[in-house]
């Protein structure tokens, strides 16, 4: 039995006038099966729902705001202006996603999202030659995001607002996340994992001394920074910048607005 509901729609369809338009002029070697272009036409693949923001200019704009904020605070913490050029930007082109979404958390933004349009198969079969031809080479078509992305960033949106985190927690937080050892080719390596280390027990202190103790609210703040640290930028970036930037490259416009703080 086929695992792909497609295949057995189309042997009912062979039988049709449809199959046999589509299909005139072809030859199917005998015993052949599927090409690779005939899975990437599979209709089962339409069942991954993709979805985009329902108002992209203001969600931009306040993205933008956002992360314009986020860069301001990050050139204003000493140790991060004493750290050499090329250590900064490499910082900034790997904690920009998740900071953005814990400035968004702070500063209440909220987005929504509509289900993208998805074209059927004899849609993708009919044009596709055509789109082709008049396609320019830079360009590329930006289809949304997986909804489960969507939905898992406005989940932990959702849930860090009930954890009511605190001016302080925040900066600490944001310090455990722009301070990353792991980024390649870094020449304060050493010194930089010192910085994320002292902002994680920075953390921690003051967890037990405001809180009393609460450890069980430091493991939570500890869970936030683990889900920002996995934070995939592309579903970031297809959120909220790309149904604006269009093809421009994210990490250029990234950059753009850090050098303007």
């Amino acid at each position: 039995m086929s695992c792909c509901e497609c295949r057995n729609s189309e042997e009912t369809a062979r039988g049709s006038i449809l199959y046999s338009i589509l299909n005139r002029g072809t030859k199917r070697p005998r015993g052949h099966l599927e090409t690779p272009a005939a899975l990437q036409l599979c209709s089962c693949t339409s069942k991954r729902k993709l979805v985009a923001i329902r108002a992209p200019q203001l969600v931009y704009r306040a993205a933008s705001e956002v992360l314009m904020k986020t860069f301001k605070f990050v050139k204003n913490v000493p140790c991060f202006r004493g750290l050499p050029a090329g250590d900064q930007l490499r910082l900034v082109r790997n904690s920009w996603a998740p900071l953005l979404v814990l400035g968004m958390v702070q500063d209440s933004v909220d987005f929504d999202t509509v289900e993208t349009q998805q074209p059927s198969l004899l849609q993708r079969i009919l044009t596709h030659s055509k789109e082709r031809q008049q396609r320019a080479p830079t360009e590329t078509q930006d289809p949304g995001v997986p909804v489960s992305d969507a939905e898992g960033i406005k989940m932990f949106l959702f849930k860090c607002r009930a954890l009511r985190i605190s001016v302080k927690e925040y900066a600490f937080l944001k310090g455990a996340i722009l301070f990353t050892p792991e980024v390649t080719e870094l020449e304060c390596q050493e010194y930089i994992q010192a910085l994320r280390t002292e902002a994680e027990r920075a953390l921690y202190e003051h967890v037990k001394t405001v809180h009393r103790g609460n450890m069980g609210r430091f493991g939570r703040l500890c869970a936030v920074l683990n889900t920002l640290r996995c934070m995939d930028p592309d579903t970031v970036a297809g959120l909220f910048f790309r149904p604006m930037t269009g093809t421009r490259s994210i990490d250029e416009h990234v950059l753009t607005m850090f050098f303007e703080q």
